[in-house]
C-alpha cells in the first residue's frame, strides 16, 4: 500500500491502536483509497468510548461533462433535435444511460457509433446537455471512503456520529454514547494539526 505522508493512530490501549491501524491500512488498500489521502490522524478510546478520525484528502479530476468529449449542436434544420457528436467513445455507454433516463429510449437515436440524436427542444436544452455530468470521479472516491469510515473502519456499535465531508477533507467523531463536546473539539483540534502540518 502507498502510505500516506502522515498516519497516526492514537490510544490508551496499545494493542487496539495497532489493530486500528491495521484494519484501516487493508481497507484502504482494498477500496483503492490510498491515493486519495494524503494525511490521516485516528484518536480511539474503548472505554470513553470514542473514535475520532481525521483526514486531509486529494481527489483526482474534476467532473467530466459532455462538452468535455463531444459537439453538441442542433441537429437536422426544421427538427426538434440534438446532434452529439462524440470525440471519444469511452464514455458512450453512461451517457446513453444518462440520456434513455432522461429522455426515454424512444427519443434517442445512434446512426453511427459517434453521433447521437436526442429527440428534444434544441432551444430548451442545448445548453443543459453541453453541461451534463457524464462521470463524476471525486464523488465515486468521497461515496467509497464515505462507505469505508462508516461501514468497516468505526467500531461495530459507534452509532452516535458526526461527520464533516469535502473535497478536501474528512472528520468523523463517532461514539455508543451521545457525543461530548470535549470529543468534537477533540475532532477539530486534529483536523487543524493537520492542516498546521501540511502548510508548514
Amino acid at each position: 500500500m502507498e502510505q500516506f505522508e502522515t498516519f497516526i493512530v492514537e490510544s490508551p490501549d496499545a494493542t487496539g491502536a495497532r489493530t486500528t491501524r491495521s484494519l484501516i491500512q487493508d481497507t484502504v488498500s482494498d477500496l483503492s483509497l490510498s491515493r486519495a489521502i494524503v494525511r490521516m490522524k485516528v484518536f480511539v478510546d474503548p472505554v470513553e468510548p470514542v473514535f475520532i478520525l481525521a483526514a486531509l484528502l486529494r481527489l483526482g479530476s474534476p467532473s467530466i461533462k459532455l462538452k468535455d468529449f463531444a459537439k453538441i449542436d442542433m441537429g437536422t434544420l426544421g427538427k426538434d433535435e440534438v446532434k452529439i457528436e462524440l470525440d471519444k467513445e469511452m464514455f458512450t455507454v453512461k451517457l446513453l444511460n444518462k440520456l434513455w433516463a432522461k429522455y426515454g429510449k424512444n427519443n434517442i437515436e445512434q446512426p453511427d457509433k459517434k453521433i447521437i440524436i436526442v429527440k428534444t427542444d434544441p432551444i430548451r436544452d442545448l445548453d443543459m446537455l453541453r453541461e451534463l455530468v457524464i462521470e463524476e470521479p471525486q464523488q465515486e472516491v468521497l461515496d467509497r471512503l464515505i462507505d469505508a469510515i462508516a461501514l468497516r473502519i468505526i467500531p461495530e456499535g459507534f452509532r452516535v456520529r458526526k461527520h464533516e465531508l469535502s473535497n478536501t477533507h474528512v472528520l468523523f467523531v463517532a461514539s455508543e454514547d451521545t457525543l461530548k463536546p470535549e470529543w468534537l473539539a477533540k475532532g477539530q483540534e486534529i483536523m487543524d494539526s493537520l492542516r498546521r502540518e501540511e502548510n508548514a
